[in-house]
């Protein structure tokens, strides 16, 4: 209507104005003109007046239209929309107002909000972290601080498509029977047909268990294909398979044991499956009888289930031939050779570095010794005091400082006693070389260079010094020959981890003992090498009074938070404790010589001690390990340490 009337005004206006062009062009008389025309322009004001206040009412009724929508708006956003909203304020972090959907999330769920819930959210909106649970839903918030809000939303079905998208990645495994030649070598055919048969049992019942695609690929290796949720239940069950074979087999007097090697998440199947290839040779590095779990990529860690039993010998004659071979032409295009002990090194790491100089040396390469005057043990400084006698090899012994000068891009850098990089003599050192070569006897850890020319990781030899005794004795002739301290230092190292003989000592422990024999090696000077002088034994005694148990059978010593003991008196006292009736682990903490806070671990092969120093970022054998850790008290480690102790008491007994 009120359109209607406006057409009107206007079309009254152009009549008006057409009559005021007719007036202008035929009325002459001045009186009746200016009077038609004051008329007229009367009428053109009220009508243009009129005109005016029909906009402005169609304005006014525009904005009130406009402001009812968006009230509605408003009011279905508020209240229908499935968006939480939170008001609060800015400076006491309290809630100030919800909108329905929050309220009913936060005042009828599970959740309370609260200033402690608001800054959780704010806090965690930092840290990137955006998703919360509530009543069996998945949120995903946003932070405004300069509006002082947070939104959320139910994300719930995204994140379980994205759960089972993530489930159904294709993992891949490989199983490998340890020790399986050795075991067969002695066996007839039949005994071999039988151990075949009960071998394809235990496994394929346990694969079809999990309802996964697997093949035999010959007699002591398996491949199996399956999705990420079957490997998240195995995990679940913490691979039982293991525990099965070990007993079953124990049962019928076979020695055999399984590893398992298993990967997911590659870009490719050849990646997962190159992946998974390279956990399974972690798993038979680090003793066997155990799975190592790794997502395929660079940066994750792996899972470790199992190893509850010693190592498991898997080095054979051979393979030590061909690694004596493999170094032989490492060493020959190398321009010179830096040998590296781990940090506070001992008689193993010292006797294994002047071994593998001596290899050095029978190829014209010049060797040099890292080693920290700062670092070193009493057994160590008398080697050092005695190796006066022999210039030539004293030389060879420099700093890290003079080692970074003369190192050049064709030198080349071997890890000896140790291979992770975080225990080397110097860190800087290492990191400035390409070229690396790996002997070492512990088990390997979660750290690990990234790609070294060669690894000769046997955890089932005693010691570096018999692994490199052994690369030695496939290159010496009549020409290139060990030396008689070369050979005691050699000897030296294998009798302290050997605890002269007693433990992790095999026939092969025992040639290369009698092939150092051959070569002169000095028993008297090892003995007097490895002897303790009146102090430590002292000290070793203060320590020992301060043994308590934790357990029935295990034993933890702590020392004084004052008082610093260098590593070999705690390394001597967990021995000794080990030699005492009824003790099956020991346990010593002190401070060490460097500030840190180190643990001697030692067992007689019931209980897995690397297992525990590997819960607390260390690692070793499984009757001989460590941990260093900074920053922290001696009563700390303490809490540590039988924290670890009792969340894995189950695991860490190697037999049943």
């Amino acid at each position: 209507m009120r359109k209607g009337r406006k057409g009107r005004i206007i079309i009254s206006v152009f009549i008006l104005f057409v009559i005021q062009v007719l007036l202008f062009l035929f009325v002459s008389n001045k009186v009746f003109f200016i009077s038609g025309l004051v008329l007229i322009n009367m009428c053109l004001m009220k009508q243009m007046f009129n005109l005016v206040k029909i906009v402005e009412i169609s304005n006014t009724e525009k904005i009130r239209e406009a402001s009812t929508i968006a009230e509605k708006s408003i009011d279905y956003a508020m209240n229908e929309v499935p968006v939480g909203i939170i008001s609060y304020d800015s400076q006491t972090k309290e809630a100030q107002w919800l909108n329905p959907y929050a309220e009913k999330i936060f005042n009828d769920g599970e959740l309370l909000i609260d200033s402690k819930k608001i800054q959780s959210f704010l806090s965690s909106a930092k840290k990137r972290k955006d998703v919360f649970k509530s009543n069996g839903k998945v949120y995903q918030f946003d932070v405004n601080e300069l509006q002082h809000t947070i939104t959320f939303k139910d994300i719930t079905e995204e994140s379980n498509l994205h759960k089972e998208k993530f489930e159904m990645q294709t993992a891949i495994g490989i199983v490998s029977i340890d020790n399986y030649d050795d075991i067969t070598d002695s066996m007839n055919e039949r005994e071999i047909s039988y151990l075949n048969s009960f071998l394809t049992t235990i496994i394929s019942d346990w694969l079809e268990e999990y309802q996964v695609f697997y093949k035999r690929i010959n007699a002591e290796r398996y491949f199996f294909i399956a999705q990420l949720e079957d490997i998240k239940k195995m995990m679940d069950n913490k691979f039982q398979i293991l525990d099965t074979l070990r007993n079953e087999a124990k049962s019928r007097e076979f020695a055999v044991t399984l590893s398992m090697g298993i990967a997911y998440g590659g870009s490719t199947l050849n990646q997962t499956g190159n992946t998974a290839q390279t956990n399974l040779d972690t798993a038979l590095v680090r003793g066997g009888d155990q799975v190592v779990v790794k997502e395929a990529k660079d940066d994750a860690k792996p899972i470790f289930f199992g190893g509850r039993t010693a190592s498991v010998g898997k080095r054979t004659r051979v393979r030590s031939r061909a690694m004596s071979t493999a170094l032989k032409g490492i060493l020959s295009e190398s321009a010179d050779v830096y040998i590296m002990g781990h940090r506070f090194p001992d008689m193993d790491a010292i006797g294994s570095a002047f071994g593998v100089a001596c290899l050095a040396r029978f190829y014209g390469k010049r060797a040099w010794i890292v080693l920290n005057e700062n670092e070193v043990i009493p057994d160590v400084e008398r080697v050092m005091e005695h190796l006066k006698k022999y210039p030539e090899l004293q030389q060879q012994i420099i700093t890290p400082k003079e080692a970074i000068k003369r190192k050049t891009d064709s030198s080349l850098l071997v890890m000896v006693d140790y291979h992770k990089p975080s225990l080397s003599i110097s860190q800087e050192l290492y990191e400035r070389f390409e070229k690396v070569v790996i002997i070492d006897h512990h088990r390997r850890g979660e750290e690990f260079p990234a790609k070294p020319l060669l690894a000769y990781i046997e955890s089932s030899a005693s010691s570096a010094s018999e692994l490199v005794t052994e690369l030695i004795e496939y290159q010496s002739n009549a020409e290139k020959k060990l030396q008689k301290i070369e050979a005691t230092l050699l000897l030296a190292g294998i009798v302290v981890d050997t605890k002269s003989f007693s433990v992790r000592t095999t026939a092969r422990t025992f040639d290369v003992a009698s092939y150092l024999r051959t070569c002169s090696a000095d028993s008297s000077l090892v003995q007097y090498l490895l002897s303790s002088d009146l102090n430590s034994y002292l000290e070793m005694s203060g320590l020992i009074s301060k043994s308590e148990y934790i357990t029935t059978d295990i034993v933890v010593v702590a020392g004084e938070e004052s008082k610093e003991y260098d590593s070999v008196v705690a390394a001597k006292t967990a021995d000794t404790l080990m030699s005492m009736s009824g003790i099956n682990a020991s346990f010593v903490i002190t401070k060490r010589t460097d500030k840190q806070i180190g643990i001697s671990a030692r067992s007689n092969g019931i209980i897995n001690v690397q297992l525990i120093m590997e819960n607390l970022g260390g690692g070793g054998h499984f009757t001989n390990a460590a941990v260093q850790l900074s920053g922290k008290t001696i009563a700390e480690v303490k809490h540590l340490l039988l924290e670890a102790i009792h969340q894995n008491t189950t695991e860490m007994y190697g037999k049943e």
